[in-house]
């Protein structure tokens, strides 16, 4: 999975004011950010796509994960993000949304793919793009999340076997079969993305 590297940005500048930040949340989630990037640099890697913005996006992505949903939800609104039903009864999906929101509200961030990255990384989205897939897969195959969920070997193996499409494919649809089967709520924007990808691959064959 490659792509085009896209625009350029100040990524010193940048990083920096996401750091600032990062260096406020819980040290359990500032590990599990730092694991993700280094996860991040190995698939961009293998994958030739862009590091800069890939680390970039993972060093923003949970931001706003240590919030609670009702600071999520009037977050989201206060940024002029309108919630859908989904994540009104499930204001954690906010955390990537409201993270974009921030960034290009007060970090002046606006290269679209680390706002696309940061927005989806949690229910991704049909048509995503090189760096939002690399930062989507380093987020999901954080070693502690393996060891919690050993299904994710599977998709860490395909991640680095250099079959990332066939990784987020196989996550997607191992998540929406566990909510489906526990009786929760899988995001239709999931759905459409396992749709999309399915759908390209039965069009190769």
């Amino acid at each position: 999975m490659t792509g085009p590297a896209p625009s350029a940005f100040y990524r010193d500048e940048h990083l920096h004011v996401v750091e600032a930040r990062l260096a406020d949340l819980p040290e359990d989630l500032q590990g599990h950010i730092s694991r993700s990037r280094a996860i991040g640099a190995d698939l961009c890697e293998i994958h030739g796509v862009e590091p800069d913005a890939v680390d970039l996006a993972l060093a923003a992505h949970d931001l706003f994960k240590a919030a609670d949903g009702d600071e999520l939800l009037a977050e989201a609104g206060r940024r002029g993000w309108e919630a859908d039903a989904v994540e009104r009864a499930f204001p954690f999906l906010l955390h990537g949304p409201v993270a974009a929101l921030w960034l290009m509200q007060e970090a002046g961030i606006d290269e679209p793919s680390v706002i696309e990255a940061v927005t989806w990384h949690t229910t991704y989205a049909a048509k995503m793009g090189p760096v939002a897939a690399m930062t989507f897969l380093a987020d999901k195959i954080d070693p502690v999340k393996v060891q919690e969920w050993p299904w994710l070997e599977e998709v860490r193996d395909l991640s680095y076997r250099k079959r990332a499409e066939d990784a987020v494919e196989l996550y997607l649809s191992r998540l929406t079969t566990r909510l489906i089967e526990q009786g929760e709520i899988a995001h239709t924007r999931t759905l459409d993305a396992l749709n999309y990808l399915r759908l390209g691959r039965k069009a190769m064959l």
